[in-house]
Formats: structure tokens, sequence, C-alpha cells
């Protein structure tokens, strides 16, 4: 109950109930104590270290960008980066993989033109299903391989239940492909958009520039017919607005495009066909460009309001609203209340409910009279205003970006980076990069970019900084370098001086590849800038930085930035070879095991029964990657999530008392009753992994498979069930953490880098739980024609596969017909069931029935809790609630949240000095 309503870490709750089951004698010392120096939670913390070393070296980011491609289908989105994702989370852990793979899936959606938000979710669950390949995929498979290990040891039966790497490979392959196969087949009505915590019928108008790609081509020929997320509502030329034109109508150059649906396909559009996004004001004369000021980016501040009923605006049309004067906007996009709104933008009338999507400058103040007397529902969308940094980065010789244009190289329409200038290598400067200009070697790109970003492109292979040679006279060895976020006092000896007149670099051992100051843009060169007081820093030197320098008065505030060590590529190749390696020694100990000359050979040769237990190779592995510097000591340090660890030790101890106070007996003969009146093992695996799948929703995936394994081996031992096909059950149950997203730590991370709602994770987790029980089922059922199982597997996906594969390659004409049918009398008509039937009972049924009644007890209680803390705090002269401002230095962010919402990370809004 503590853990449902996350009142508490499981790693505190596990370990205080372990302790007091100790402390009440219901567990010995060795029992309560047996989970902490178990070898598979050892195995799980040593793979750490390996997942790490190979993050550190960029080989993922390397293979995974190679891999995906460029795709604007969400299903071919979703299918490029499932099998990858599911094959590589099958040998490494599948935490760290999704860690490293989301902010790689969240650049590439942007180039791609797919929603990340369709393919976050769906990267947690194939991570998570691609676990259940192998022993090694999860943690989980390996707790549970543990506790296997420590009661049949126990027991004395050991070689008969010993769990080897592919032993769950029969079953885990065929139900992570089913599971592959729903999320790709129901992405298009379960995953939910970019926008969908806003609105996503936003009526936004566009101007076809000269060097537009459409210009010249019809509809459906220029791509215009097959976009996602939004739909061309209509076309206006020279004053003649054409609603919904056929698709054989040609765009010309200055048409005013009309797009309606969701905000980000919207710009991802505009920025790739050549389009201009137009204001209330400019929709008929001017482009926005001339509206706004220079600056790195086309708008300022994208706010979202909903008119009030009350409001003096309603009845008037846009056009005669003074939107710049009053609030100091202007109107970009407007979505009816109560409909979609057509026709041009600057003639709509207002109405009560609309929603509006305002352009504002950073003068808009929404807590004015005048703001909150006529609008409700503020979001604010964007903010382009935010602190970027000035950093420049060159193409390298024979990268994939030579040849390509920003766009196609994904270097455009991403969250927080906006490339603005251009330097060639013959010297050329230019100040707004064309959208057709094709990028060349040596070609140097300006970037006005947020903290995450310059982290992203610091990553990526085709790119090396322009103030690389800088950093590389530092003499800080790479392996030991990482940025730091350095503020300029009031005080500093810097103000007024360039980085080279006070020889920056000498002093400090560091180069500094980037210059943020507050709603200005720098000059493009950091050497040539002229400090002041407040600009942000962003240097390069050692990872001591902050320490060294904490007292020095040059600086108000120094802050490292996490996860920001620099890829050291010239291992990427040590670092793939050291893993495989690791892997195949556990193949040899599952070839030994099968063959009986193999174990001899290695009892008479190497006196020994296996070749070498995963966890030593994991550290034998770790030690090679040091020794290669495929990663430092304090990145292997910091790797280890000590949270897991002392959840899954302590949860070893709990499972104990389960076993040792007769529940788990008690539990296992209701199963053990219910298999015998229905008939068999095959329903009594069925219901453990149920209960083991609840279970997981609730607690933590580990934690529900060590509880749940004393109870499946008693009704293993009753039904005379083999250890290891009973374990099997457990670990695809453990893994089906689906609906919710607090109950796996996958779904976690991605729960907050998408910024979904529960809502948005449980309409496509509950089917999929529900779907995933039927197909574990069908495989503990049919556990001896596994051989069948996976023939009809591969043939399905093959064959699912293949007609995609053909479909994509008809021409346009014959498949929109045949689109537009099977939306009207599929899609449609499908949507309105399970929405009415399905999502809508089902999320009124969690808010209402689940979460409202805990936030109801939970919160005076929490409320208290905070007085007393707060009152406690106060005797000691130390409220953390309180803070004095002696000198403001502007915003210097820990993780700077992304403009568009897709990464959900607190930041800081003003620090003191």
């Amino acid at each position: 109950t503590i853990m449902a309503g996350d009142w508490a870490p499981p790693d505190i709750v596990f370990t205080i109930v372990n302790s007091l089951f100790h402390t009440a004698g219901i567990v010995t010392d060795a029992q309560a104590s047996a989970g902490y120096g178990n070898t598979g939670l050892l195995t799980v913390v040593f793979l750490y270290w390996v997942a790490e070393g190979v993050y550190q070296t960029g080989a993922l980011d390397y293979i995974m960008t190679y891999l995906l491609g460029r795709s604007r289908s969400p299903f071919w989105g979703i299918v490029r980066m499932g099998i990858p994702v599911m094959a590589i989370s099958a040998f490494l852990n599948n935490t760290p993989i999704v860690a490293l793979m989301t902010p790689i899936i969240i650049s590439w959606a942007r180039s791609s033109g797919v929603p990340a938000k369709k393919l976050l979710i769906p990267l947690s669950f194939f991570a998570t299903i691609g676990g259940t390949v192998t022993l090694i995929g999860t943690s989980t498979n390996l707790v549970i391989s543990g506790q296997q290990t420590q009661r049949y040891t126990t027991l004395k039966k050991l070689e008969e239940a010993k769990f080897q790497i592919f032993d769950i490979a029969p079953y885990g392959i065929p139900y992570a492909i089913w599971g592959f196969l729903f999320i790709a087949l129901t992405q298009k009505w379960l995953l939910p958009g970019n926008s969908s915590r806003y609105s996503k019928d936003l009526l936004i108008p566009t101007k076809v520039l000269h060097n537009a790609t459409v210009a010249g081509k019809s509809i459906i020929d220029s791509g215009l017919k097959s976009i996602f997320g939004a739909q061309v509502v209509g076309i206006s030329r020279k004053g003649v607005y054409q609603p919904h034109p056929e698709a054989s109508f040609v765009v010309q150059e200055g048409d005013t495009v009309y797009f309606a649906g969701e905000l980000d396909n919207i710009e991802f559009y505009v920025a790739e066909f050549g389009l201009e996004i137009l204001t209330a004001e400019t929709e008929t004369g001017a482009l926005a460009s001339e509206l706004v000021d220079s600056d790195a980016h086309a708008y300022h501040k994208l706010t979202q309001v909903t008119v009030r009923s009350a409001s003096d605006l309603v009845g008037q049309s846009l056009s005669a609203i003074p939107f710049r004067t009053r609030f100091h906007s202007v109107v970009i996009g407007l979505q009816r209340g109560n409909g979609r709104q057509e026709g041009h933008l600057s003639d709509a009338v207002v109405a009560p409910g609309d929603i509006l999507l305002f352009n504002s400058s950073d003068e808009l103040d929404v807590q004015s009279t005048d703001f909150q007397a006529n609008f409700t529902e503020v979001h604010l969308v964007k903010d382009n205003l935010a602190k970027s940094f000035i950093v420049s980065f060159a193409v390298k010789p024979k990268s994939r970006l030579v040849g390509k244009t920003l766009a196609e190289g994904g270097l455009r329409g991403i969250p927080g980076l906006f490339a603005f200038a251009l330097d060639t290598p013959l010297g050329e400067h230019l100040d707004g990069i064309p959208r057709s200009y094709i990028l060349q070697a040596g070609d140097a790109v300006w970037f006005a970019a947020e903290l995450d970003t310059v982290t992203f492109l610091r990553k990526n292979p085709s790119l090396v900084q322009v103030q690389q040679r800088q950093v590389e006279k530092t003499d800080v060895d790479m392996i030991h370098r990482q940025l730091t976020q350095a503020v300029i006092s009031p005080k500093s000896y810097l103000i007024g001086k360039t980085l080279r007149q006070a020889k920056f670099r000498e002093h400090y051992s560091a180069a500094v590849v980037g210059i943020a100051r507050e709603g200005v843009r720098v000059p493009l060169r950091v050497e040539e800038v002229v400090l002041q007081a407040g600009d942000v820093l962003l240097l390069e030197g050692n990872i001591e930085f902050e320490k060294e320098h904490v007292h020095d008065r040059a600086f108000a505030l120094l802050l490292a930035v996490d996860q920001s060590d620099p890829p050291k590529r010239y291992s990427a190749v040590v670092a793939v070879f050291l893993t495989t390696c690791m892997v195949l020694t556990q193949v040899v100990n599952g070839l030994c095991a099968s063959n009986p000359d193999y174990v001899q050979y290695l009892k008479d040769y190497l006196y020994r029964s296996d070749l070498i237990n995963l966890w030593p190779a994991a550290v034998l592995t770790t030690f090679l990657m040091l020794v290669f510097r495929c990663l430092s000591f304090r990145q292997a340090q910091r790797s280890i999530l000590w949270d897991v660890y002392l959840t899954v030790a302590a949860a070893f101890g709990v499972s104990n008392a389960v076993e040792a106070t007769g529940l788990a007996r008690a539990i296992a003969n209701l199963f053990v009753d219910i298999s015998q009146n229905v008939g068999g093992q095959g329903p009594a695996l069925v219901a453990i992994y149920i209960a083991t799948a609840v279970l997981s929703e609730i607690l933590t995936n580990n934690a529900a498979g060590a509880v749940m394994y004393p109870i499946a081996a008693t009704v293993a031992d009753e039904l005379n069930i083999e250890p290891t096909t009973m374990s099997i059950a457990i670990m695809l149950g453990a893994s089906a953490g689906f609906i919710n997203p607090f109950s796996y730590q996958c779904n976690l991370m991605v729960y907050s880098a998408g910024n979904y709602t529960f809502g948005e994770f449980a309409k496509v987790g509950a089917p999929f739980q529900v779907y995933l029980a039927i197909v574990a089922a069908f495989i503990l059922c049919n556990l001896d024609k596994w051989h069948q199982v996976w023939i009809v597997s591969f043939v399905v996906l093959a064959a699912i596969l293949a007609i995609a594969a053909a479909y994509t390659v008809l021409p346009r004409k014959i498949t929109l017909p045949v689109e537009e049918k099977l939306e009207k009398y599929v899609e449609k008509p499908l949507g309105w069931f399970l929405g009415t039937f399905i999502f809508r009972p089902t999320t009124w049924f969690i808010k209402n029935i689940i979460v409202t009644p805990i936030k109801f007890v939970w919160g005076p209680i929490q409320s208290f809790g905070d007085k007393v803390s707060d009152q406690v705090k106060g005797l000691w002269g130390k409220n953390p609630r309180k803070a004095s401002a002696d000198f403001p230095v502007g915003t210097l962010s820990r993780s700077s949240s992304s403009s568009d919402g897709l990464t959900k990370k607190p930041q800081v809004a003003a620090l003191q000095g």
C-alpha cells in the first residue's frame, strides 16, 4: 500500500520491512542478509558497469543512428526502432538502454517527422519484452535465477535446476514478437501524438516561400496529403480561399496553406517543406519574420490560452483586436471550442471557449488584470526566450551529414536547438542558413542550443566542436573531462575582458565552448565576447573544476553538468568486442551444461563445472574497459543504481519471510487447487504469470518477482513442474508492468521524457497487459510445442512486414483511396467503440476509484508532515523553504527542460550569488 501510493521509495520500504522481520525472529540473520551477496543481484550491479562502458564510447549512438535511418511513417518508425532495441536489450540491461536511447529517439523522431510520443512508450515496452529473451536481458531475470539457485542449492538439487542464459529464449522470443506486433499495429489508435496535453486541432496559416519544396507541385505529389498529425484544410491564393482542395490542386509560391492539427507536427512540416508560419496580422500581408525581432528563433514565446465566456473579446474578429499593444502577443493559431475553425484566421470571430495560440514577447504578463479577465487555462507551450548557449560544430569529412540539408541530417526541428549561421571552409559566412543548403565537409554550423542539446551535439558522430583544439590544449585527459556551467560574478576580474585578454584557458586549464547571456545573443566567436556580470560560460575542463574553483571570486556560481563526458569513440570497437566476448562466455556455459562431453572436458582440464559465472565475467569485462580507457573509475562508480540493489537485496529477505511463515504455502495451495480443478500444469503457470503481472503494477518488477518466487516454487514442487519452467513464468510476469508508469524504472524515464499523462500511459498499457496475458497463456500452455510457436510467430511477423513494405511502394493514387475508406468505415467506428466502452471507462475508474481516494487520504497526512518538518527545521535555523537573494544571476539549469515539453525535468528559475 505504501509503495502503491508512492509514499516512500521501495528501497527504504523493503529494507525496513526486512529488518522488522529479522527483529521479530521470523527470519534468521543469514536469511535476512542472503540477498546482499546473491550472485544474480551481483550480476545486475556489475552489468551496470558494462553498459556504462558501452555508453561512454558512443558505440550505441552510432549503431542506432545507422539502423534507424529515416522514416516518415509512425509504423516504420516503430519497426526501425523496435527490432534493434529488443535485440540489444536481450544482452544489455534494459534500464541503461532506455536512458541512453531516449535522447537518440527524441532527436531521430524530430528529424523524421514521427511524433516522439509515439516512440517513447514503445521504447520502454520493447526494452522490457526484449529483456525476456535471455537471462541477462533484465535484472528481474537475474534476481529470479539467483533465488532459484539459492533455493535448490539448499535442497541439494542445483544440477537439475540451474538456469542457463538461453533457457528462457524459446518462450521469450515469441512473447517479444507478438508484443512488438501489437504495438506496431495499434499505434495509430492507442499511442498519443506530441501535443496531446494541449490542443490537437489548431488552425495555423503558413506561407509558401520562394524556395519551398512544395511550390509547383500538386498536393498529393508534394507530400502534403501524407503528413501525420495534421492536414491541409484550405489554401488561399490572392485572397480567394479554397476549402479542402483536391489532391490534384497545384501549390504555388505565395499561397497561404492552412493546416489543422497538432502544433509540433505542423512545425515539423513547415520546416520540411519550406513554409513560414503566419499570424492573424501577417496572414494576408507581410511574412511573420517581419513582425518579430530578428533572433535565433522564428518566435519568442508560445502561450496557449482559453477565452473566458465573460471576455470582452467575444464577438470580435481576430484582425480587429489589438493583441500586440494590449497583450504583447500576436495570434498564430486557433481551435474552436465546439469544432474546427476553417477559413482565414484573421476573419475568425472569437467565441467563448476558443483556444488561442499566442506568439508572445517577454513583456507578456499573464498575471495582469486585463489578461486574467479575458483568458483562463494558460499554458506555456514553448519558451525560446530561455537561455541558449551559442556553440559551433563542424561537419566531419566522410560523415553521414555530408551532402545533406540540415533537415535531412536531423539538425532541424530538435527541441531546444536552432541552427542560425554557417561558416564554409572557404571563409564565407551565412547569416540564416537556406533550407536547401547542402552541407559539406568542414562547414561550421552555429547553433543556439539549450544545455541538453549541447550534450546531444557532442555525442553526434558526424560533428566535432569548433573549439575542440582549444579543449585539447588544456592538457586534461579526455577520460577526465566534463562540462561545467560558470556564472560571472558582479566583482569578477573577467568583466570587460575577452577570454583571450584574460588568458582564460591558460589560467583555468579549461576551454569555453559556449556562452549564454540573458535575453541577448552574444557574438559568434566566444574568444571575441566581452564578458559581463551574469554571463553563463559553458566550460570543458577537469571533472574537479567545480571543487577546485568553488571559492574563486570570479564566479558567482559553478555547476557541473551531469552526463556531459565526451564520448570516447576511439574505444567504441573495443567496448563492443569485450561485451560480445562476455556474452559468448555464457553461450559456452550453456553448451557445456547441455553436452556431457564439454562438461567432462572442463572437469578434466579446467577442474571446474562451468567456464565462468556471469558476474565475474562482467567484472573482468569492466576491468578491461578501464584498461582500454572506455570509461573512468568515477563513471563506473556513478553508474550503479544503488536503490535497485537495496530494493532487490531486501526483497530476498522478505521472500524468505513469506516462505518461513507458511504464507507462501497457503497462497500456493490456492493456485494448486485452482489448477487441479481447471486441469494441469498449464493453468498453474498462467495463474502465476497473472498474479506476478498484477503485483508488478503495484510494486517494482524486481520486488514482485522476489515476493512471488517462494509461492511459485512451492506450487512447482506440488505439481511436479520443472523449477526452470516456473521461473520463466515469473520472469515474464514480473516484466509485465505496463499500465502504471511508476511500476518500472524504464516506464518512469519515458513517462518523464515524453511528458505523458497517466491516462495516456494507461490507454496503451492496459490493453497491452491484457493482450500479453493471452499470449503468455498460449505459450505457457504449449511449452512442449515451442518449435511450432516459433514458426508461427516468425511467419506472421515476416508476412506483416512484407505486406507493409509492399504497400509503401504502391503509387499514392492507389493507396490514398484505400486509406480514406479505411478511415471512414473501420478506423472511426473502431475508435468510437474503443473510446466509449474501454478507454473512457478505464480512465474514469483509475482516476476516481483508485487515484482520488489515495490523494484524499494521503493529502492531509502529507501536509501535516510538511508542517512538522518545517517547524523542526526552523528550530535549527535551517529552513530550506526560505532563501535570500543577494544577486540574481539569471537562469542556470541543472537539466535544461526541452522547449516542447518532451523532457519534464526541474529547472532552477534563479540561483543566488
